[in-house]
């Protein structure tokens, strides 16, 4: 599979790298000046940034002016042989570019075209500026985080990013195998927004039947108690009463085992009314024990519970470990550097990420000439300021 990669926000590029990750031929194609996402901060250097470097691994990258005849031409000489091209613009800057589905598809009538954009291909807002904080903050999400009465939080993982790249392989995947049956391509629409919005749907439910609008509860669940984060003696415990078999089950952990007749207590409806009563005589009893103890205590009584980790703490939890989900790749300037690995595992194909995020253009002689271009001719592009193939310079 041969994927044409025109994206420059974090959505796009995620979404080719997993798909690289799996063996798709990803080739990214950059401005002369480099995708903006490498300009986000300087943690590898100046046009180097850590956000750029984790999510560019599994592909190469080209750098050609699209805005030219040219790089028109190296641009459709490239679909010609594309399964997929993946966009992630305003809808008419996508349209100036001539990168729009209804243009393509006569010509290439078996291309998947993921258009990703950050409100959807029309509507009031489909041109206005677009990213991860602002979908979060319109499409709800960051209206149910905070502490009550406090000021809504964003998630801090870019969730609308990283939410956008998961939906958008999906619709590229099933665009495919949809095309194995056909014969035909299509185009798949994904947005920041739309995504974001998907994740309300439990609360969406429950707040149409009852008209009771959804206030935020901090680390706590309004309608399961307990189902919330606790303070122990040095950190914090995340405590799940999901279902009603787990309530005297934690009771007896705790060592509170007459705590699951009260009658005040018994039903989960019960406990939500009396949430005032019940929560701080909890915080009270994880307050007396470390995080690692209260792990120790619950988990052989089958209470789900979880240590609350920082970031430095994630990966050496034993089953994040366990998974594997620390990726190490070796840069040739910087040496090894760790992101994280693909989440999908396949039993037979699995993923096998390779390389390490590029340069700008650093693959652009190398691809090219897979598409009959001679070095003569690819050296007449660099010199007009068509292309650009960073190992090419000094």
């Amino acid at each position: 599979m041969r994927i044409v990669d025109v994206t420059q926000i974090a959505s796009g590029p995620y979404a080719t790298s997993m798909l690289g990750d799996f063996g798709a031929d990803v080739i990214k194609i950059e401005p002369i000046v480099g995708d903006p996402l490498r300009q986000i901060d300087e943690v590898f250097g100046k046009g180097e940034s850590a956000y750029s470097f984790s999510v560019n691994r599994s592909k190469r990258a080209i750098s050609v002016n699209l805005k030219s005849s040219e790089g028109q031409q190296i641009l459709h000489r490239l679909l010609k042989d594309a399964d997929v091209l993946v966009t992630s613009m305003r809808p008419s800057a996508t349209s100036k570019l001539g990168l729009e589905y209804a243009t393509l598809a006569p010509r290439y009538p078996r291309l998947i075209v993921c258009a990703i954009t950050a409100y959807g291909d029309d509507g009031p807002l489909a041109n206005n500026p677009g990213m991860d904080i602002l979908a979060q903050a319109r499409g709800g999400t960051m209206g149910t985080t905070g502490e009550p009465g406090r000021t809504p939080v964003k998630v801090a993982p870019a969730i609308a990013d990283f939410l956008g790249s998961f939906l958008a392989m999906n619709g590229v995947l099933l665009g495919l195998r949809a095309r194995d049956r056909d014969g035909v391509g299509q185009q798949v629409s994904i947005n920041l927004l739309d995504g974001q919005v998907s994740l309300l749907a439990n609360l969406a439910t429950s707040h149409f039947k009852t008209g009771i609008p959804f206030m935020p509860q901090g680390g706590a669940q309004s309608n399961i108690v307990p189902y919330q984060v606790f303070r122990t003696s040095d950190g914090w415990i995340v405590v799940a009463c999901l279902t009603q078999k787990f309530w005297p089950l934690l009771c007896r952990a705790l060592g509170v085992p007459e705590l699951a007749d009260d009658a005040r207590y018994v039903t989960n409806a019960l406990r939500v009314k009396h949430r005032g009563t019940l929560v701080p005589y909890l915080e009270q009893i994880f307050a007396t024990r470390t995080t690692a103890e209260w792990i120790a205590a619950l988990e052989p009584h089958d209470v789900p519970c979880a240590p609350v980790n920082r970031l430095h703490e994630v990966f050496d939890d034993p089953q994040v470990a366990h998974n594997r989900m620390l990726l190490n790749l070796r840069h040739p300037r910087h040496g090894d550097f760790h992101t994280t690995a693909n989440p999908i595992h396949l039993s037979r194909t699995p993923a096998a990420p390779f390389g390490y995020p590029p340069d700008i253009g650093e693959h652009t002689y190398e691809v090219l000439s897979e598409f009959g271009y001679d070095v003569a001719a690819l050296d007449a592009l660099r010199a007009a300021g068509v292309i650009r193939d960073a190992s090419r310079e000094g």
